[in-house]
């Protein structure tokens, strides 16, 4: 491995979490100061509530990020397998290898968090000049640099160390003996064989799955039933991402047949089926910002329409579609700030859906060297590596869409069913548009890079490439 200069794509994630992380911590004691000086005495309840839901989305982002960190490093692993085999051969062990590399992971985090809460710091001093000098902020000092600062340094460490101690488990599984291998990705079928990360999605999903139907099944007599029903959608969606080589690869291979009498497409779907394991690493982080983003809309969205429903029951008239459309601007405006925050860990998973495609596109040289000797146009060659990844991103996207409407529906009836109102679920359609443009867009940005510096490549330079 290039050390830290190899990893500069994780750098950007840790510094992404720790920017977003030094943000949340720093804004509720601005937010309390600003009470404080119009006036408002009893600030203690304030900041605890702001800090909480701060550390909760702060959660969120991290574990985004841990889950990228350790696909990144995945993957670079995997496209060094005959690198680390030689390093194996000449004596050095799984171990040692996978030592240095948490040591760089280690490294990883401190550089990104510290240039995480610089950025964050200096971006929540603009903010605050801003809003102070348009009158929204009164005009008092702000502490811009808590102690509780070094708390989402502390985390983005711990987080990125623990991602590569965990991404770098491939390295005890190669052999000296792969040094001579030309392969570099294991078969589908030894990716759907791993016993323990297959059991372990087998009973997160099914105890999640207990969970949620025990929520549901008491929701209609105490709204918290939500309890339950939050924890089992967080244990059974954290099975779907432990078990992403076996959740991923059948919906890629559904995407994959679609218009698949085009050669070109064919080939594409069959590359992404040919590297299961790179495809689910690069697709999984795009499913949990997705599903996110889906969840928190559909879960407003059934919230607003339960209101509504109430409001018009309770009386007609003028007074009741003035309340009906004021509480409408209100879901507006609370869905916008949802997700701007919700968002910014869809933005992380973005980062590492461009790292994992760019690292797969530069990693395959050799390959696409090959299908240019054997008569493909370079023209082909890039339609095959955009419509690759539009089809894997189309598969996270659907993933994501699919478990975002079904968790948010969840939310939504174990906290509202109680009222006695069906609840079905709302898909924002504006939300769902974002998402699936904002998607395509990556997708297609995602490869134009990486596909113009593997095509500079001659092709018989290309299978020369080691």
């Amino acid at each position: 491995m290039n050390g830290i200069r190899a990893f500069a794509p994780t750098v950007l994630v840790a510094a992404l979490g720790t920017t977003f992380g030094s943000a949340l911590v720093i804004a509720p004691g601005i937010v309390t100061e600003a009470l404080g000086a119009t006036g408002y005495a009893d600030l203690g309840p304030v900041k605890a509530i702001l800090s909480v839901v701060g550390w909760l989305f702060l959660g969120i982002a991290l574990y985004v990020g841990a889950i990228v960190t350790a696909n990144t490093c995945a993957t670079l692993i995997a496209g060094q397998t005959r690198i680390i085999a030689l390093q194996r051969l000449v004596g050095a062990t799984g171990s040692s290898l996978r030592a240095r590399i948490t040591r760089t992971g280690l490294a990883v985090g401190v550089l990104g968090g510290l240039i995480g809460a610089v950025v964050g710091t200096g971006l929540s001093a603009v903010f605050v000049t801003v809003l102070r000098g348009n009158g929204f902020l009164p005009a008092a000092s702000y502490t811009l640099v808590p102690w509780e600062l070094v708390l989402p340094v502390i985390a983005v460490v711990l987080a990125t160390c623990g991602a590569f101690a965990a991404g770098s488990r491939r390295v005890l599984t190669v052999t000296p003996l792969q040094a001579l291998a030309s392969n570099v990705e294991p078969s589908h079928e030894d990716v759907r064989s791993g016993r323990a990360r297959t059991v372990w999605s087998i009973v997160l999903m099914a105890g999640g799955g207990l969970l949620l139907v025990l929520g549901l099944a008491v929701s209609a007599a105490s709204p918290l039933a939500v309890l339950p029903a939050a924890l089992g959608g967080f244990v059974s969606f954290a099975g779907v991402a432990v078990g992403a080589t076996i959740v991923m690869p059948p919906v890629l291979q559904l995407i994959g047949r679609i218009g698949s009498r085009d050669p070109v497409v064919l080939l594409a779907g069959r590359n992404a089926m040919r590297a299961p394991g790179r495809s689910s690493r690069a697709t999984i982080g795009l499913v949990i910002g997705v599903t996110l983003l889906v969840t928190f809309a559909v879960a407003l969205g059934i919230m607003q329409h339960v209101l509504e429903v109430q409001l018009q029951r309770m009386g007609q008239g003028r007074m009741t579609t003035e309340m009906v459309q004021q509480q409408r601007d209100f879901f507006v405006q609370l869905n916008a700030v949802v997700s701007v925050i919700v968002g910014f860990s869809a933005v992380i998973a973005a980062v590492g859906v461009v790292n994992a495609l760019a690292l797969g596109v530069l990693q395959r040289r050799r390959e696409l060297g090959l299908l240019r000797v054997l008569g493909l146009t370079g023209a082909q060659v890039r339609r095959m590596i955009v419509t690759e990844a539009v089809q894997m991103v189309v598969a996270a996207v659907v993933t994501g869409l699919v478990l975002g409407t079904f968790y948010g529906w969840a939310g939504g009836q174990t906290l509202l069913g109680s009222l006695g109102t069906p609840v079905t679920p709302v898909l924002p359609p504006l939300t769902i548009g974002i998402v699936v443009v904002g998607a395509l867009v990556l997708a297609v940005v995602a490869t134009i890079a990486p596909v113009r510096r593997a095509m500079r490549v001659p092709p018989t330079e290309a299978l020369a490439v080691d």
